[in-house]
């Protein structure tokens, strides 16, 4: 007689695929309107073809805050100063990686302000398990509820189990013709090919605006602590 007890095999960590990441750029300038998406778009069409600027994602560029006794404006067209971290993110396909590159070092006319694009590295998707993105196309008159439940659909036909969901503050972006409500949201307790999935597919539309686009956070609970 023979006892065998096999030992379970390791299982292989999740590899995150290279066909969807972010380019990132360094920028010189002087400063930025608050509310530049728009703006940013426009000056990207014109370094880009139409057909390039539906298949990407165009993060805004991160402005200061308030600290140190300096409060931020509340304008949406008020300019804040450019720091020298500040950096342009371009969510990409890898089919497409090379003609974006080709916007290094050109200077790109945002509204009222001058940037240039510097150098860019890529930054591949995260494999975290919450997610925030800043700004998703939402109806005005929708309730956060029914927000939160036509997401959680939205994610379902992505094969995305939802478990935990916060819808953040509610935003404007102004465009030529219109303004475009939004609202922030963190999704939270996403396996890994949940996370990279919803990295490469996002959510709505308004992609070369920022929106439906998602970043990794570094985590919901102590949000959700709070609010019990």
């Amino acid at each position: 007689m023979m006892f065998w007890n096999q030992a379970e095999e390791t299982p292989v960590p999740y590899q995150v695929p290279d066909d969807v990441f972010d380019l990132v750029f360094k920028l010189r300038g002087t400063s930025l309107d608050i509310d530049h998406a728009f703006a940013l778009s426009t000056a990207l069409q014109a370094h880009l073809s139409d057909e390039l600027c539906a298949r990407i994602g165009v993060h805004g560029v991160r402005m200061a805050g308030s600290g140190n006794g300096w409060n931020r404006p509340e304008q949406s067209d008020a300019a804040l100063p450019l720091s020298r971290r500040a950096r342009l993110a371009i969510r990409v396909h890898r089919d497409d990686s090379e003609e974006v590159e080709q916007i290094m070092n050109r200077t790109l006319q945002i509204g009222h302000q001058e940037v240039t694009l510097g150098s860019s590295v890529m930054r591949k998707l995260s494999t975290i398990g919450t997610l925030y993105a800043r700004a998703i196309c939402c109806d005005r008159e929708q309730s956060e509820s029914d927000f939160l439940t036509e997401i959680a659909g939205l994610m379902g036909q992505m094969n995305i189990k939802v478990s935990k969901m916060i819808c953040g503050r509610c935003g404007e972006i102004r465009t030529a013709e219109e303004s475009i409500f939004t609202r922030a949201l963190m999704v939270a307790d996403l396996e890994p090919e949940e996370s990279v999935a919803l990295q490469q597919q996002g959510l709505g539309p308004g992609r070369m605006l920022g929106c439906g686009l998602f970043v990794p956070h570094k985590g919901i609970d102590p949000v959700f602590d709070i609010q019990e």
